[in-house]
């Protein structure tokens, strides 16, 4: 038998590759490789595991050289293209769906907790899911948080992770490369696309209390020269959930084609089904005359009978790619994208230092429609001793919002929070019709240009966005009119004396849309105009195979919104966030991975009114922490050991500084086993979270607090036919 080992990871001997290809064992396999590698391999493994007592047929076994995560994979960052994270200058981090299927992540809160400066503020069970602060800073809701770069609807969409090969997380400002948004950053999700040959698994699971879950993903290419290619991924999950007595019933399709018409035309057609059922995730409201009750127990049960949230999501894309010239190509893209949620939810407003609250109900529908559309032209040329790489284009995004003419918010009784009085939603239902509360339209033109001598990189952008919004507060109230038309530029500066090292030095400037005022304020949902934020970032990138790190020192300094002493949400001064970030992963043996995060963070209001300025920010952490080991066990082939801390700092919960939440430090752990089975590749996992059931409280909004997750069991059986 013959092994072409040079594409093999460092961690695979020889003997292990044998094994692997007779389809004896998968040894050794980092968790992250193998899902990618049995795609490849399952039908080469099954023929040699038949024909064992035969002379074995000669076999190619590949496989990725790096981790999935590796700096030199490619990252979509918008308007400037696609380039290896570790040649661009700003901070990303990936994580593989690999990663997450070893993790059993189903939520993106569990997909990306291992890096410290990423923090989850809400209930994946809520109203508002998936929600994130990146820095310190909430993303916004909807366009924060992208599908292959471009828009997508987020608010009330726990997206399914099984669609996606990745997530990205940029950090920082992007207004520049995706125009308005939070100046914490952008998740972006990158869609499973065909594989080269026909792959088909089938995965089974099981969390705390009885969620099961099934999962098909099948792909592959067909027609003349392998023209055509196919994803298609069907998941569903149904059951009582460990978290506060939750219950979830969730059904999500993907499909994602592609065709290679000639070999510079190509196009590619994804969409995407979700319908999710919950209920749970009470809001905890406090209030600055009371104390901050103690944490409860995850498993707390708090929502009434009959409350629910229910939300469809829908999205379909269609890009054109050509290859004008051999450096030289055009895309256009178009996406549509929707959705719909209809909700009752319980709001507990705290009433006294012992923990008495009013439950309140409010029910509500609201829907989102995306229409966007982007073209680009990305090229490169030389002028003489410089290199350039530039990217023009041009988009046009409209968001639809829709909401309940009638949004009922009723009291139904009091209660200790300690010992909950669980009433009924049962009655309680927005009605009236729907009316357009809000119509936003951004057009834009951007350029961006790389130029390159040597080791030195000078990265130049701007971005002129015409933004254009359009309120109504009721059914029956007049229009709200705003129109900005900012240029905003993005300036970096990199030198790389190696392939493998990278330091750089950017500035960035951005809008993001204002925020709205919440309910309990006097001037409940007024909505408060768009807010400027500039950002100075310097770091360096290194990536060794074995070893690959991140540093970076940033400050960005954001208009400030608050609910101030008149109880009264306004928008004055200013915040600066002050923050350094550290990122490592260290194949300390060919055995062992280590994966480690720190974040350090100072964020103050300024120029804010008495009372404020000078307080730190709602929501901002001094300090951030995870740790993750993943032991691939030498003395058996195939099983590996995950084990995982977080450490959530601290953080004031009102912009007056009257009360805090307490530090809290979190354990996971994993284990998981691939083995091969009548020629298929088997493989089992089991994980805990919140290994100690800790209890503690997660941040939402100025005084919002939920609870925390409780210790819950994952397990999975996954096999690769």
């Amino acid at each position: 038998m013959k092994i072409t080992s040079s594409f093999l990871p460092p961690r695979v001997s020889r003997l292990q590759a044998q094994l692997m290809a007779a389809g004896l064992c998968l040894a050794g396999f980092a968790p992250y490789a193998v899902a990618q590698t049995a795609a490849s391999t399952s039908a080469a493994a099954s023929t040699s595991a038949a024909a064992s007592e035969a002379t074995l047929p000669e076999v190619q076994v590949s496989a990725a050289p790096d981790k999935p995560e590796s700096l030199k994979q490619r990252a979509n960052a918008g308007a400037l293209g696609s380039h290896a994270e570790i040649d661009t200058p700003f901070s990303i981090q990936s994580v593989s769906g690999e990663e997450i299927e070893d993790r059993q992540a189903n939520i993106l809160s569990e997909a990306v907790k291992y890096d410290a400066s990423v923090t989850s503020i809400s209930s994946s069970y809520g109203t508002h899911p998936a929600t994130l602060a990146v820095r310190g800073l909430p993303l916004d809701d909807l366009n924060g948080y992208k599908v292959d770069g471009m828009a997508n609807v987020n608010r009330g969409v726990e997206m399914p992770l099984e669609m996606f090969d990745r997530v990205e997380v940029l950090k920082g400002l992007a207004g520049f490369m995706y125009g308005f948004g939070s100046p914490g950053g952008i998740v972006n999700y990158v869609t499973k696309r065909a594989t080269d040959s026909f792959t088909f698994s089938y995965d089974q699971g099981y969390a705390s209390d009885s969620v099961f879950k099934e999962h098909i993903d099948t792909g592959g290419r067909f027609g003349k020269d392998k023209m055509f290619g196919y994803r298609f991924n069907i998941v569903h999950e149904e059951g009582d959930t460990a978290e506060d007595a939750a219950t979830v019933n969730r059904t999500a399709v993907g499909l994602s084609l592609d065709a290679q018409l000639t070999k510079d035309l190509s196009i590619t057609f994804d969409t995407i089904y979700q319908q999710r059922r919950t209920s749970g995730g009470v809001d905890i409201i406090t209030s600055t005359k009371y104390a901050v009750p103690h944490p409860l127990s995850g498993r707390s049960r708090l929502y009434s009978d009959g409350s629910y949230t229910d939300v469809d999501y829908k999205l379909a894309t269609l890009g054109v790619a050509y290859k004008i010239a051999p450096d030289w190509q055009a895309k256009v893209a178009y996406r549509y994208s929707d959705s719909t949620r209809r909700y009752a939810k319980d709001q507990y407003y705290i009433s006294s230092n012992s923990g008495n609250y009013s439950d309140r109900i409010s029910s509500e529908y609201h829907s989102y429609e995306f229409d966007d559309v982007q073209a680009t032209l990305e090229g490169k040329f030389n002028t003489g001793p410089l290199q350039h790489e530039i990217v023009v284009g041009a988009s046009s995004m409209v968001l639809l919002s829709n909401k309940s003419v009638k949004t009922p918010k009723t009291v139904v009784g009091t209660g200790n929070i300690y010992d909950p009085t669980i009433f009924s939603a049962d009655g309680i239902g927005y009605s009236g019709g729907t009316f357009g509360d809000d119509k936003i339209t951004q057009q834009a033109l951007f350029a961006s240009d790389r130029i390159t001598y040597g080791p030195w990189s000078l990265l130049a952008g701007v971005r002129y966005e015409s933004y254009d919004e359009v309120g109504h507060d009721s059914a029956t109230s007049g229009a709200t009119n705003y129109h900005k038309s900012p240029v905003t530029p993005t300036l970096a500066l990199m030198f790389a004396p190696r392939n493998d090292l990278t330091f750089y030095a950017s500035y960035v400037e951005a809008l993001e849309s204002g925020g709205t005022a919440d309910s309990s304020t006097a001037n409940a949902y007024q909505v408060m105009a768009p807010i400027k934020s500039r950002q100075y970032e310097i770091g360096a990138k290194t990536d060794h195979g074995r070893w690959r790190g991140t540093a970076a020192l940033f400050r960005i300094e954001r208009g400030a919104e608050y609910t101030n002493s008149d109880n009264v949400y306004v928008e004055d001064g200013k915040i600066v966030y002050q923050g350094a970030e550290l990122n490592a992963s260290v194949d300390v043996l060919r055995s062992l991975t280590l994966d480690a995060s720190l974040m350090a963070l100072s964020a103050h209001y300024r120029d804010a009114a008495d009372g404020v300025s000078g307080n730190r920010a709602v929501g901002a952490p001094k300090y951030q922490a995870a740790l993750q080991a993943v032991w691939r066990v030498p003395a058996v082939h195939g099983l590996y050991v995950q084990a995982g801390a977080r450490y959530l700092g601290g953080m004031a919960i009102d912009s007056g500084n009257v009360h805090y939440i307490n530090a809290t430090t979190l354990f996971d752990a994993g284990i998981g086993y691939r083995t091969m089975v009548a020629g298929k590749l088997v493989t089992l996992r089991a994980n805990i979270t919140n290994l100690t059931n800790h209890h503690y409280w997660t941040y939402y909004q100025e005084n919002y607090l939920q609870v925390g997750a409780p210790r819950t069991l994952s397990l999975n059986v996954r096999v690769d036919f």
